[in-house]
């Protein structure tokens, strides 16, 4: 692992050295129309950095290409998925439960979070469609708040690990079994599942998510999972061991609380990583305005995660290294902005000041390191939809709603806002 770490720095680091040997005389040529400060900002933030990044992690993927293959465990599991007025997707999360092709017994508690929707009487439904080896049994949780309804379940688990499910998420027929498979073998506190979208064909906004998700956030966290630092185990899917969460107390009242959960646990020393074979299928919003608050509040967990474990407590080099990494995305953000975007629109008037080849580069890496994702992930041999409109439009507009959303939310986040569950 160290040695595989350090070779995909090695490659960064020569990428990083060319390229910069390149933006020499690019800056050179510009600085005559912008302050050299400011050039400087822009040519790092859109070019030399992002190239690190994607190089780094383009590189160590390869390096970790192989699946490797875990014991079967028949360890007992409890499920806890918590609902807020989700009636109308419920039943068939709970479905995908009830038809798990695991080994043990499956205890699922659906945590009713003061839904007044019919939500009660779905669950109550499915309760009577439950059989020997996997259990229904319906929570109520008074207090609005996911924190809340995450640590009622907590309260009531019994066996060494447990698994969280949105009740708008469900779950490939083997996707207990993957991720129990991996979390017992390889002896984590927590261990993410791979979200795909549920939703692709509803609208545009949930055709780029689509490839948002099959390809960046699925190659961020095996990036990260390679050296037992995946950053988010997210609250949609994952599998955590008990005692770990029980010792930091389960969930906190924050907007991120799986982020901070997370964080916490890593902050021990203890291993988050990341199963790709285990698949779960997510409703993801079906409007911008949608998306854009959703990714408001992921970037206000995001400094959640900080304000309660700063960068240097982190607990190991790996997990250091990559919280770094998260916290250089605002400065990747505000340049995107203040930066790639007067560049296109200067380009486009024919001044290729601050865009042009040097960025078609950059852009090249991006499109080989999505490809290659997206090789990985069909060698996965799980059902997903494609949409080339889809992708032109995740290639060329979702990076503007994450930034300027990502924006508003660290300042929200740094004016004191919370956000909401909901």
């Amino acid at each position: 692992m160290k040695a595989k770490f350090i070779w995909s720095l090695c490659f960064a680091g020569l990428w990083t050295a060319v390229s910069l040997c390149l933006s020499i005389g690019w800056a050179e040529g510009i600085t005559y129309v912008f302050p050299c400060v400011y050039t400087w900002w822009v040519i790092v933030g859109i070019a030399l950095l992002p190239g690190f990044l994607m190089s780094g992690m383009f590189f160590s993927n390869l390096l970790h290409w192989d699946l490797p293959s875990y014991p079967k465990t028949a360890e007992d599991i409890t499920v806890i998925m918590c609902a807020h007025n989700e009636v109308q997707t419920i039943a068939r999360a709970i479905r995908a439960i009830l038809d798990q092709q695991y080994a043990g017994r499956i205890r699922l508690l659906v945590v009713d979070n003061a839904s007044v929707d019919g939500t009660k009487e779905e669950i109550l439904r499915m309760q009577l469609e439950a059989g020997l080896w996997c259990s229904v049994e319906y929570v109520f949780c008074g207090r609005q708040g996911k924190h809340h309804a995450l640590n009622v379940g907590l309260a009531l688990v019994q066996t060494p690990y447990f698994i969280t499910v949105d009740a708008d998420t469900y779950l490939e027929p083997r996707a207990v079994q993957q991720i129990m498979d991996h979390i017992v073998a390889r002896n984590s506190a927590c261990v993410a599942g791979n979200l795909f979208v549920q939703n692709t064909a509803a609208s545009l906004s949930t055709k780029m998510q689509t490839y948002d998700y099959l390809l960046s956030i699925a190659a961020i966290k095996r990036f990260q999972g390679s050296y037992l630092s995946t950053l988010v185990a997210q609250g949609a899917f994952s599998a955590y061991r008990t005692q770990d969460v029980n010792a930091l107390g389960g969930w906190q009242d924050m907007v991120g609380e799986d982020i901070v959960l997370t964080y916490q646990l890593l902050q021990q020393g203890l291993s988050s990583t990341y199963e790709p074979r285990a698949v779960g299928y997510t409703v993801v919003p079906e409007t911008i305005s949608g998306l854009y608050n959703q990714r408001k509040r992921w970037a206000m967990g995001m400094l959640d995660g900080f304000s309660c474990v700063p960068l240097w407590r982190q607990g190991t080099v790996y997990s250091r290294y990559f919280a770094f990494l998260n916290l250089s995305v605002l400065y990747l953000d505000l340049a995107f902005l203040f930066g790639f975007l007067p560049g296109v629109l200067l380009a486009f008037l024919g001044h290729f000041y601050l865009v042009g080849v040097l960025t078609l580069v950059t852009l090249g890496i991006c499109l080989l390191l999505f490809l290659s994702m997206y090789l990985y992930q069909k060698r996965l041999r799980i059902p997903f939809q494609n949409s080339v409109f889809g992708f032109f439009c995740f290639l060329l507009l979702f990076q503007v709603v994450q930034s300027v959303a990502a924006l508003h939310g660290y300042l929200a986040r740094l004016m004191g806002r919370k956000g909401t569950w909901k």
